[in-house]
């Protein structure tokens, strides 16, 4: 399928998108071809989805997406549609709120996904969280509708879930903030393994601090803060002579 000539605000909107792609790939979350990024249609069609076949390092701009409708129809766009559409089909229907939704297997976010031990503040990353649910399903793959709303429900309100034994979906408000959760979420989750490998005692505080200090962290300015940062050193490692986008590999 071909495009039409995408709306200015859509277009811009598909290449924050990308470069969201392309920061995940840089901060660990790129796994092959595997890993997808959607955005809600802000005319109610359906949702923007991550084209399969290629990483997401090699996301380079609107032209990477199709447009799928709630079904899973491909409505416009060139390449083929992930078969794993029904994460985000389901997600974007059950959260008004949120309006990007991502699939990834970042590393250590996939071991830890096997673990039925609650995520921990090791560190600050971890305060990005209250809770992180696991999902657990007896399929490697979400490629059904029901499949998607179990998923779905295993979300609930929150903004990240763990797929038990396979990888991480996580979401937010803006692309700034889908991005920090996803990042944020690898980072907690590495920090953990890295304290229970080393053996020692660990203090936690409790879960009145955690609820404080989450509501210290998780706000729209560290978003901002962190994204601008974030967009810097992709701009360092990721752009050509001229400032266009080329792919980017781990």
């Amino acid at each position: 399928m071909t495009d039409p000539a995408l709306e200015p605000n859509l277009h811009a909107a598909l290449a924050e998108v990308s470069r969201a792609c392309r920061i995940l790939e840089m901060e660990g979350h790129g796994d092959m071809t595997l890993g997808h990024l959607s955005l809600r249609d802000p005319s109610g069609r359906g949702f923007w989805m991550k084209r399969n076949r290629i990483g997401l390092g090699e996301v380079l701009g609107p032209q990477d997406f199709v447009l799928l409708d709630w079904d899973g129809k491909q409505m416009s766009g060139s390449g083929g549609r992930h078969s794993e559409w029904p994460i985000h089909s389901e997600i974007l229907r059950l959260r008004p709120d949120v309006q990007v939704v991502a699939h990834t297997h970042p590393f250590h976010a996939c071991v830890f996904s096997s673990s039925l031990d609650p995520l921990q503040p090791f560190t600050v990353d971890a305060d990005y969280f209250v809770e992180v649910p696991r999902h657990e399903d007896d399929v490697a793959l979400i490629t059904t509708k029901d499949e998607g709303v179990a998923l779905a429900n295993a979300l609930g309100k929150n903004f990240a879930v763990l797929m038990g034994n396979h990888g991480v979906t996580f979401c937010g408000t803006s692309v700034m903030h889908a991005a920090c959760v996803g990042i944020f979420l690898e980072k907690a989750c590495k920090a953990q393994l890295a304290g229970l490998s080393a053996g020692f005692r660990a203090g936690m505080p409790s879960p009145a601090t955690r609820r404080k200090r989450h509501g210290q962290v998780m706000t729209p300015v560290h978003w901002e803060h962190s994204w601008n940062y974030f967009c810097r050193k992709l701009k360092a490692r990721g752009e050509d002579a001229g400032g266009s986008p080329v792919p980017l590999f781990g």
